[in-house]
């Protein structure tokens, strides 16, 4: 390149564009000059371009050229053939500001603009950085309503602009900043948070997870969408027990995990190992996640950035551990602590009544082996389902909760086996449906079944009829019954339960059910006071 190629400039009004700048400054890597067009050629042409730069008694010489930021298209075309964009007419991008073509009137808008505008480098730079602005880098600087301020190079302390459209002191180069409000002295404090955000930025993983259990805790809506837990309050205290419960987990990773190993008895041969990624609440907001949501292992690996091997094994070691300590606080309610929360409407119609039960059915995922799939699928669903024995007191939460059986076991072999009757006392009252035919076993224990009187066979004809005061009878214990269906209705709000589960959460499948009536039970109660 010859030195007269070097020595182009733009001889518009207040731009400072000049191809000796290029490779010093970083806005000049883009920019373009434009000869004027000749006498001879395009006499018409050249004559339009000299009125559009208003400068008067003004001849072009060799080096004088038309930058590309004065163009609309970033260059002489067909539909745009001559500059249109210059500090007398605001560069055309406001309709509002086009006629203010005095200096001192374009100056007098510009400061006001912006002492009124937040968004601009002069009020957000100190007061969001806090003077922490990195230096010799570019930065990008747009105004929505007079935009007549490009890109800044700074360096240390001293700003320069590219393009200064703007006379007067506003527009100077030798503005400081000072005059900005940038302040260049970092505090400890200041260095500390940046290198905090730094690391965030350095993993984004990291930044995800944070990202997202903030999401999750952020108030007590989120809490319930996602846990299930009524409020923030109560997912602290729940985990506040289990930290206590247990500060150290050994978590599981297949067969023989469980046992202690050699070098976990002597502290001195501790075997050391990875640091891990997830803190223990992160690992419980992943628990609860999962239960609640029924979310595949892909997608909450995705959002905690670990892998889906990882995720399996947090969710079972938190599964077993919250069951050990969950499980002993479904308890059997005594007969006193009964009578002081009994809600008023039982203790108007059934006073003893200890409670409600009905057995509930989950889908599975239909076993390879038959004799798997004749003991599970239930001809009432028509699906191969597990079941389970639930009661519930008669204000609504839950007292007793079966194992899971298959779904072709009947009601009354459940209620059997389960454990449920050696929690019957002398007196008790139990409702139920008409499909538990348990009477001769309480019985035994001197407690009483309520359940819907059964239909006669009409003498008259070939349907069933029941008598008026069987009607009344059987409308007052629906009325209380249906607390024991809004509780597994509760119950199955989470997906863990209610969708189809796989095979492979089978050994987990009795604890879910466990801590999910616990949670249930931390809800409000389903029946008043």
């Amino acid at each position: 390149m010859s030195s007269e190629t070097k020595s182009y400039f733009c001889v518009a009004e207040g731009c400072n564009s000049d191809e000796r700048k290029r490779g010093r400054y970083g806005y000049m890597k883009d920019v373009r000059f434009y000869p004027f067009p000749t006498q001879k050629r395009a006499p018409a042409l050249r004559k339009r371009w000299l009125d559009l730069l208003r400068r008067e008694n003004y001849e072009p010489k060799r080096n004088h050229r038309v930058c590309s930021l004065h163009f609309k298209e970033g260059r002489p075309t067909e539909n745009h053939p001559y500059p249109e964009l210059f500090a007398y007419n605001n560069f055309k991008e406001s309709l509002k500001m086009r006629s203010t073509t005095s200096i001192s009137k374009r100056e007098q808008c510009m400061q006001t603009q912006i002492n009124n505008d937040n968004s601009l480098f002069v009020a957000g730079v100190s007061g969001e950085l806090n003077g922490s602005w990195p230096v010799n880098q570019e930065i990008e600087v747009t105004d929505h309503e007079c935009p007549t301020v490009g890109s800044l190079s700074v360096t240390g302390t001293h700003v320069e602009m590219d393009h200064c459209y703007i006379s007067g002191s506003f527009c100077s180069n030798d503005m400081s900043t000072r005059d900005i409000g940038i302040q260049t002295t970092l505090t400890t404090a200041d260095i500390k948070v940046l290198e905090e955000k730094s690391t965030k930025l350095e993993d984004p993983e990291k930044l995800m997870r944070e990202l997202f259990v903030n999401k999750v805790v952020k108030d007590d809506k989120n809490v319930q969408m996602y846990t299930g837990l009524p409020s923030k309050t109560i997912l602290n205290g729940v985990y506040d027990i289990l930290e206590k419960a247990s500060p150290t987990l050994k978590y599981w990773s297949g067969q023989g995990s469980a046992a202690k190993k050699k070098y976990q008895k002597d502290s001195l041969n501790a075997k050391s190992g990875p640091k891990r990624k997830l803190s223990r609440f992160q690992e419980f907001v992943l628990t609860l996640v999962r239960l609640r949501l029924a979310l595949t292992t892909f997608v909450m690996a995705d959002l905690f950035g670990v892998s889906t091997s990882r995720v399996s094994q947090v969710f079972t070691t938190w599964i077993n551990f919250m069951f050990t300590i969950f499980k002993p606080l479904l308890k059997w309610p005594s007969r006193n602590v009964l009578k002081k929360f009994m809600p008023s409407s039982f203790r108007a119609k059934f006073p003893n009544v200890n409670c409600i039960i009905d057995c509930t059915e989950f889908f599975i995922k239909k076993p390879r082996n038959p004799t798997a799939q004749s003991q599970t699928f239930s001809s009432y669903k028509h699906h191969n389902t597990y079941k389970a024995l639930v009661g519930v007191s008669p204000s609504g939460a839950f007292s007793f909760i079966s194992n899971l059986w298959g779904g072709n076991v009947s009601d009354r072999y459940i209620t059997k086996e389960s454990g449920f009757l050696d929690n019957i006392q002398p007196g008790d009252e139990i409702m139920a449906d008409r499909g538990f035919l348990i009477r001769d076993l309480l019985l035994h224990r001197r407690a009483k079944l309520i359940i819907p009187p059964f239909t006669r066979k009409c003498s008259w004809g070939k349907g069933k009829y029941l008598s008026a005061s069987e009607i009344l009878r059987t409308r007052n214990i629906a009325k209380f019954r249906i607390h024991v269906e809004r509780a597994i209705g509760r119950l199955k709000t989470f997906h863990m339960l209610s969708n189809t589960m796989p095979t492979n959460l089978k050994p987990l499948a009795d604890q879910m059910l466990v801590i999910c009536a616990f949670l249930c039970n931390l809800q409000k109660p389903l029946v008043k006071k």
